[in-house]
């Protein structure tokens, strides 16, 4: 039987700045997660200091990042059975000793096994933060939590580079590590005087038995995720080998079909499959992906851009640049909280998707041959694509969260805040796949950023008019 009901009472009873610590207490928490975007300003020195080859580097990014997608699904059902709050200071705990670990390493193949155990540390937190962060408090005011807990996370993603340079001429790579350790501490210490612990049901004794956890469901959703995101990854590397990444992706394909009949035969699997038949929760999902794909081309193209040719940017100043996306999606998510309870969310994902489109092709013009039209500005205006395009993934992003969770019933908050962390993860991966081969293929970036804010305009016309037929019904 689910916590998270008594949760949701026993917070309702708190005064509202115990609420508001609370809430701040779970932000910074999750900050675990997107703060790792420290870990990329500090690729060259981790590689000098162990000798490794540039391509060596990646295993750094995929042991963190395949742990803590193929799981964080299985621990947000842990959260819904067992107690998000548990969840969350298991994952909190298990964050300080990683983050300790990982920056005292003495050698690659021991950072690399500890990211494991960070991957591990970070996907219990993730999976629950959303959880928490909106069970505290009513239902009017979900929307406004979920601004601020997104705006959070776009926040440490937009300072981890800046900081990580900071921590790394002060201290050396491993403090782009270890300074995480001291927050997830301090949060773990802090959770049980500023979060209760949910108040026992008075039924309890004659109360059905929890549902049994779905293990063979659980190793078997990861399994899948794993194979499905590392051939992905090989797909996407330079010198990655295409039958590997396709045997990777056959097999992810295959055990998807296996997993799927499981579920179906499972009273309680590790996730239901009843959701996805309703083709408003399906979409959803699918567009989460979508924009998280099309949006990851300012990421993956623009440094290039940035950094070669005769108006060449330095790499700090570039690093600065591209943090006007996250930065952007902070304004984005702040603007959604002001907005979403005055007009839902389907608006406010179709604003989003009509926005990151704008920013897309603002981008397109800019790069463009010079007698074009914006074409011909410095590489300091790519950042106003680059804003545009963040702004419209906060807003996406808070209406995303709302319908998910909306979409789900309240016991069940684990498995809909763990899907915004598979749904952004998948769109990436797909993102370094499609997006690298396309502009091989085309030849020009410009290109390429026409094509992803053309197709993103059309699924937001499409949105649209799913949020017309709401309104007339």
């Amino acid at each position: 039987m689910s916590t998270a009901p008594t949760h949701q009472a026993a917070a309702a009873d708190l005064p509202p700045w115990r609420r508001r610590l609370a809430l701040l207490a779970v932000c910074l928490g999750t900050m675990a997660g997107p703060l790792d975007t420290t870990v990329n300003t500090a690729f060259p020195v981790i590689s000098a200091a162990f000798a490794l080859p540039p391509q060596a580097i990646q295993w750094v990014v995929i042991a963190f990042v395949l742990t803590q997608t193929s799981l964080t699904l299985v621990f947000g059902r842990l959260g819904d059975l067992f107690g998000h709050r548990r969840i969350f200071a298991i994952g909190l705990a298990t964050c300080a000793v990683a983050h300790l670990a990982v920056g005292l390493a003495p050698d690659y193949p021991t950072l690399v096994a500890m990211r494991v155990l960070q991957g591990l540390g970070v996907g219990l937190v993730v999976s629950c933060g959303a959880a928490l962060a909106t069970l505290g408090y009513p239902p009017d005011q979900k929307q406004r939590v979920l601004a601020l807990y997104a705006a959070s996370t776009s926040l440490a993603m937009a300072a981890g580079p800046w900081l990580g340079g900071v921590l790394i001429a002060a201290f050396g790579w491993p403090a782009v590590f270890i300074f995480r350790a001291p927050l997830a501490l301090l949060v773990w210490l802090a959770l049980p005087w500023v979060l209760p612990a949910p108040a026992g049901r008075p039924d309890a004794a004659t109360a059905p038995a929890a549902p049994a956890f779905d293990w063979v469901g659980a190793v078997g959703l990861s399994a899948v995720l794993c194979a499905v995101v590392l051939g992905l990854a090989e797909l996407a590397r330079p010198a990655g080998r295409a039958a590997v990444g396709l045997a990777g992706l056959g097999a992810g394909l295959l055990g998807a079909v296996l997993w799927v009949r499981h579920a179906l035969r499972t009273p309680h699997p590790v996730l239901r499959l009843a959701p996805f038949r309703s083709r408003l929760f399906s979409g959803v999902q699918l567009a989460s992906v979508a924009l998280s794909l099309a949006s990851f081309a300012n990421l993956l193209l623009l440094p290039y851009v940035m950094t070669r040719g005769p108006q060449a940017l330095p790499i700090g100043a570039a690093g600065l640049l591209l943090a006007l996306y996250p930065c952007g999606a902070v304004l984005g998510s702040l603007l959604a909280g002001l907005l979403g309870a005055r007009t839902g969310a389907i608006p406010l994902m179709v604003w989003g998707m009509g926005g990151a489109a704008i920013g897309l092709m603002v981008t397109a013009l800019l790069l463009m041959p010079a007698p074009l039209l914006l074409a011909g500005l410095p590489p300091v205006a790519l950042g106003a694509g680059m804003l545009v395009c963040g702004v419209g993934q906060g807003l996406f992003q808070v209406g995303y969260m709302d319908t998910t969770t909306s979409l789900l019933p309240a016991h069940e908050r684990g498995v809909a805040g763990s899907l915004v962390s598979v749904t952004r993860l998948l769109g990436i991966a797909l993102g370094a796949v499609g997006i690298g081969w396309f502009d091989a293929w085309g030849g020009s970036t410009a290109l390429s950023f026409a094509v992803l804010g053309g197709a993103l305009a059309l699924l937001a016309l499409r949105w649209g008019w799913v949020w017309r037929r709401a309104g007339a019904g």
